[in-house]
């Protein structure tokens, strides 16, 4: 008699330990499954925004409780926007720019109602400056100034030269006509005959 009660007593005991132990898995919190960037990696500054995934999607209806933050050097706020969900993913804009150590700080709902929250730093690299090409239009407009300088100097020599050109031979003939006519006059003195005494 004394046994049958303790089984009867027994065997709902084992049955209900059986069902919370099956039930205690499945009611565990979400947890972050990965994450870019991942805790404690360097990554280039043209990362434009942060992933995390999570092992099961965040509790529906409660979206409002869901936060991504990345701070900067100097405490910067570095996200923008809102946060994206899709199925078990999160994503947030953030500027990446400024080289340094950065944390990333995030909370969530869980399937079961619990808040679950974590933190971790990451760094960036900030990115590199694009190379500035020398420009050769300068030089060349330079070069092209002078140039136009020495022609329009030498136009007006030029101008000069071909209006002298006509007044020396004005000159060089009249100068001939005179030395002609002397030497004229000088010939019809000498032969002039001389007259008798």
């Amino acid at each position: 008699m004394r046994s049958r009660i303790l089984l009867a007593v027994a065997l709902p005991a084992a049955v209900l330990a059986a069902v919370f132990g099956v039930a205690s898995p499945a009611t565990a919190h979400d947890a972050l499954a990965s994450a870019n960037p991942a805790a404690n990696s360097s990554i280039s500054g043209e990362l434009d925004r942060v992933t995390l995934t999570f092992s099961e999607p965040p509790l529906a209806g409660l979206e409002s409780g869901i936060v991504i933050s990345v701070t900067g050097p100097g405490g910067a706020e570095a996200s923008t926007g809102t946060v994206r969900i899709d199925g078990s993913t999160l994503t947030k804009s953030v500027d990446l720019t400024a080289p340094g150590s950065y944390t990333l700080t995030w909370r969530s709902v869980s399937v079961d109602g619990h808040p679950i929250s974590g933190s971790y730093p990451f760094a960036s690299t900030g990115t590199v400056p694009s190379p500035v090409s020398a420009s050769p239009a300068p030089t060349a407009t330079g070069s092209i100034t002078p140039t136009a300088t020495a022609s329009t100097q030498a136009r007006p020599e030029a101008d000069s030269a071909e209006r002298r050109t006509p007044a020396m031979w004005v000159l060089g003939g009249l100068t001939a006509l005179f030395i002609a006519a002397v030497a004229g006059i000088l010939l019809i003195t000498r032969r002039r005959p001389k007259a008798p005494e």
